[in-house]
């Protein structure tokens, strides 16, 4: 379960191993560093195997205090199923994937430091693959203050959406999958502030805009799991009038005072603000435009008060 006591999905069994080898006297360039490897499995309770991967990842901190990362995914070590991509459908099969990523960061002692990340991934025998850069930069003006300022920009080509769930006139339900090309820009921002210690503010906001283009529609075949990707779908025309373009942007944001009025009692202010649209009319404009277009949406504003009391002796 989450946070809030959500559970995303039951009907699973999973298990997970992980080992490290960490060095831990200078040597050479490093001042430390760790090799960490991880295999973990999953079914659901029909015995459907649901996940089988290896992760390999190095981290190593550099003699200046800059520390550097690196690692990959191979998934799909034996063969893997999806139970939920057709929404209700067929078990498909997943092809295998490899998913590598790497990333570093400056000295983060220092009142300014910085750091940027990235991913690839590479699945569906090379028709999907994708990349994205999340830079970030960390502000510790002082002891009572610190922001981060980060962005996340990400162009993924999956060849293997789920795109609906149609109807016939005879009642039959076909299964449609679709090409996708998504373009998503974020950016976020978090800061912490310390008036004194039983009183801090923080705030969080996240601006993103996602696009994408659906082409070279298909359903699932009568052999949703067969060895060969191609054979796990065949030709499909989506109902007249389907969309094939979206564009969905979002703003969210949160601030929150909290005040310890005694101790282990607590007062919490929160103030959730949001701005959300999503229109299927895609015109190709300019992130920056579309950045522009999010602010001027009606805002949805949500104000809680909460208050804990610790009862003692």
């Amino acid at each position: 379960m989450n946070d809030i006591g959500f559970l995303r999905r039951a009907d699973k069994l999973d298990w997970s191993t992980w080992a490290a080898l960490t060095f831990r006297e200078a040597r050479g360039i490093y001042r430390w560093a760790q090799v960490n490897g991880n295999h973990w499995e999953g079914w659901n309770t029909s015995g459907v195997r649901l996940d089988n991967a290896l992760n390999f990842n190095g981290h190593m901190g550099l003699k200046n205090n800059w520390d550097v990362h690196l690692g990959g995914t191979f998934a799909g070590v034996t063969p893997t199923y999806c139970d939920r991509c057709a929404r209700g459908g067929p078990v498909l099969r997943k092809s295998s994937g490899f998913f590598p990523w790497g990333g570093f960061n400056t000295d983060s002692r220092k009142k300014i430091s910085a750091g940027m990340f990235t991913n690839f991934q590479f699945r569906d025998e090379g028709k999907s693959r994708g990349a994205s850069l999340s830079p970030y930069v960390n502000v510790h003006l002082s002891t009572r203050f610190q922001a981060t300022i980060g962005a996340d920009l990400s162009f993924d080509r999956d060849d293997s959406q789920w795109y609906g769930n149609f109807s016939d006139s005879a009642s039959a339900t076909h299964y449609s999958f679709a090409h996708l090309n998504q373009r998503t820009i974020g950016m976020s921002t978090r800061f912490n502030y310390t008036f004194t210690p039983n009183l801090t503010l923080e705030f969080y906001g996240q601006p993103f805009v996602a696009t994408g283009t659906y082409s070279d529609v298909r359903e699932l075949s009568a052999n949703p799991r067969a060895a060969a990707y191609a054979e796990r779908f065949r030709p499909y025309a989506a109902p007249a009038g389907t969309d094939t373009e979206f564009r969905f942007t979002q703003l969210r944001s949160s601030t929150v005072a909290r005040w310890e009025y005694r101790p282990g009692s607590t007062l919490f202010l929160v103030w959730s603000h949001g701005r959300q649209n999503s229109s299927n009319d895609h015109s190709g404009q300019s992130w920056t435009r579309d950045y522009r277009d999010l602010f001027s949406l009606h805002p949805d504003n949500t104000f809680v008060i909460k208050a804990a009391y610790l009862f003692s002796r």
